[in-house]
């Protein structure tokens, strides 16, 4: 049985939105994305999480994080939400256009789940995209779910 995931996006380039937000579109998983462009923006919603107008309406399953993000960077912000006793068990599936191993290791060590670099082609980044959702979905237990 397939689940539907509500994935949090946090990205600021509108290109990779796009892509990325197609990509989950297109996915076998029945996906509910919200999308924020900034890390200062993303700390003020998920600190909002359980008021009553909050731009979410329950914890993300899932994040989708750029590392470059403007006010508030990608590794930051992973370390608020691995900090966090309530969003700290939430996939972290950190983004960006970079291969640079420092990255790689700075986001690993940061406690993000998974790495995906956005240089790749398209399709290559729409299938580890999906790729994605189906494990979360189908075959990890999530936190969010218990």
């Amino acid at each position: 049985m397939k689940k539907d995931l509500n994935i949090l996006l946090i990205d600021d380039n509108h290109d990779h939105v796009k892509i990325i937000v197609w990509a989950l579109e297109q996915s076998e998983i029945k996906n509910k994305v919200t999308v924020i462009e900034d890390g200062k923006k993303a700390l003020e919603i998920l600190e909002s999480l359980n008021e009553p107008h909050s731009v979410l309406s329950r914890k993300p399953d899932i994040v989708f994080l750029d590392i470059n993000l403007p006010k508030v960077n990608g590794i930051d912000l992973l370390h608020r939400f691995k900090d966090d006793p309530e969003l700290s068990s939430i996939p972290v599936i950190m983004l960006s256009s970079s291969d640079r191993i420092e990255d790689v290791k700075a986001a690993y060590s940061s406690g993000a789940n998974t790495y995906i670099s956005k240089s790749h082609i398209f399709n290559e980044v729409a299938q580890a995209v999906n790729t994605v959702c189906v494990y979360w979905a189908n075959i990890a237990q999530l936190s969010t779910r218990s």
